[in-house]
């Protein structure tokens, strides 16, 4: 189980907190780095700093008008923890954006807004903002909520129409975005491809984060020798195995089956330790995720 698994369950409220916190990080972040250099994030937030380009709202006003209704019925379609912590983040996003926002205008702080001076530092920019929302992402999905705005409309598609497809609605949206920002920020393109980055780089990040650490690799292996294998297996990967007793419906002869479970990065040598049993056979299966008990043998 993960140390965050360990901590919510010690302290079920410790998830409500930090998903808050980090909403907090992100609107400073916005507010910093985001709405001065003329660029559009993914999702709902992305239409909200748009409007907020061409009419003057507040984004966060109009971030969390947009997810309000989304969330009062997620509330009663779907799991309530996880809607409930999606509004501490739409709350504590928008709410400290206004304020953020009514804080640099009043005591003209506007010296700690970034502008990326050339299309280098605007690409450097969008890397950067796609790094912190991959990770801001990726916490608060770890902790049993979202960042809000298309995840939750996704939920909702999923739930009521569980056939649904929805990454095209997702990508939809996303290139919509894109697209409406070659519009609002001059009809130049360099806002789009920084848009585009900026999206990849969060994606790439939340993906890497939660289905590349979480995934492992299962082996099951034929052997004729079980004992001597798993003793090779626990000592130098220090990852358990399963006996099963098997037969071979071809020889007619009793054997034994081992099913272990062991981190990607772990294959090459786990093949080099198959290599010294020539009566073995194994093959492989891609793990997406891991639950329980899957810590190293001390």
């Amino acid at each position: 189980m993960s140390v965050i698994a360990r901590i919510q369950n010690k302290y079920p409220w410790f998830a409500y907190v930090f998903v808050s916190l980090i909403a907090v990080v992100d609107a400073l972040f916005s507010i910093v780095f985001v709405y001065p250099n003329n660029f559009a994030p993914a999702g709902i937030h992305g239409l909200a700093t748009m409007l907020q380009r061409l009419w003057g709202i507040s984004a966060g006003l109009t971030f969390l008008a947009v997810n309000v209704p989304m969330l009062a019925v997620a509330f009663f379609a779907l799991n309530r923890r996880y809607s409930i912590k999606n509004l501490c983040y739409v709350t504590f996003f928008s709410v400290m954006t206004l304020v953020f926002q009514k804080i640099i205008s009043r005591f003209d702080l506007g010296f700690l807004e970034y502008r990326a001076e050339n299309t280098e530092s605007a690409v450097i920019l969008a890397i950067g903002v796609g790094l912190f929302s991959g990770i801001a992402y990726t916490l608060t999905v770890t902790l049993g909520g979202s960042t809000g705005g298309t995840d939750i409309m996704a939920a909702l598609i999923n739930h009521y129409r569980p056939t649904f497809n929805t990454v095209w609605v997702l990508f939809t949206i996303n290139v919509s975005v894109s697209v409406l920002s070659y519009f609002v920020y001059g009809r130049v393109t360099l806002p789009v491809v920084i848009s585009v980055l900026c999206s990849f780089v969060s994606g790439a990040i939340s993906d890497r984060f939660l289905k590349g650490a979480s995934s492992a690799l299962k082996f099951e292996i034929v052997t004729a020798s079980p004992q001597e294998l798993a003793e090779d297996i626990m000592t130098e990967l220090e990852h358990g195995c399963t006996q099963v007793s098997s037969r071979g419906m071809y020889s007619k002869k009793d054997g034994a089956m081992l099913i272990c479970v062991i981190n990607t990065r772990q294959r090459i040598d786990f093949e080099r330790i198959i290599a010294r049993y020539p009566d073995t056979f194994a093959f492989c299966t891609p793990v997406k995720y891991t639950y329980g008990n899957f810590d190293k043998i001390k």
